[in-house]
């Protein structure tokens, strides 16, 4: 999956995803403010922004940077944000594998139903880590390859046909962790138990 192929096929969606997706994965971001737990003035990251379902849940007394590389998802996002008359968010298109921050921009991270979307979520993931302060958290929320062998096997052999609507179904989670280097803090089931939601606590940078 290449990253025009992604945008092409989310620029395809922008119309559509709120319909399909929204209340499918509405309880988990509704969960995203108390495991991010957020405090007046912190400065978030969200990657793969979308159309900013997200928002509405996330407190207003802090900076929300929203980054996609969708630019109709993107367009979508902003009508919401205009609509809710939002000052404390920005949206950026942008290609979450080269973010174009400082190191330690952000005290939190999210990635809400994205990290399975990406060509390489091990750059990703490199990325969230670098632009997030030492002690901040990194939340995903997310489907992983299920710990069930025999869901795990019907995962991979569907994950070319997800492969078509944008997104990979045989992602693991414990791989992805321990190729970035990062621990699974939290572990909450959501969404009907198909999907988690995953806290880590981003390192202290090697000197």
């Amino acid at each position: 999956m290449s990253v025009e192929y992604v945008e092409k096929v989310y620029d395809r969606y922008s119309k559509l995803y709120d319909v399909i997706f929204g209340k499918v994965f509405h309880s988990g971001r509704e969960m995203a403010p108390e495991l991010l737990e957020l405090k007046p003035g912190h400065q978030l990251l969200e990657v793969g922004v979308g159309t900013g379902l997200s928002l509405p849940m996330l407190p207003k007394d802090i900076d929300i940077t929203g980054v996609d590389l969708s630019q109709k998802m993107l367009d979508e996002a902003r009508k919401r944000v205009e609509k809710l008359d939002y000052k404390h968010v920005e949206l950026i298109k942008m290609d979450a594998t080269k973010l174009e921050f400082p190191d330690d921009s952000f005290d939190r991270v999210l990635a809400a139903y994205f990290i399975s979307v990406v060509p390489d979520p091990v750059a990703v993931v490199a990325e969230m880590m670098r632009v997030c302060r030492p002690g901040g958290y990194l939340l995903f929320l997310n489907h992983f390859l299920s710990d069930n062998p025999v869901l795990a096997f019907f995962e991979k052999v569907l994950s070319p046909v997800f492969f078509k609507f944008g997104f990979y179904s045989d992602l693991n989670l414990h791989k992805l962790m321990d190729k970035c280097g990062l621990e699974i803090e939290t572990l909450e089931l959501i969404d009907g138990g198909f999907w988690k939601a995953v806290r880590c606590v981003n390192p202290e940078k090697a000197e």
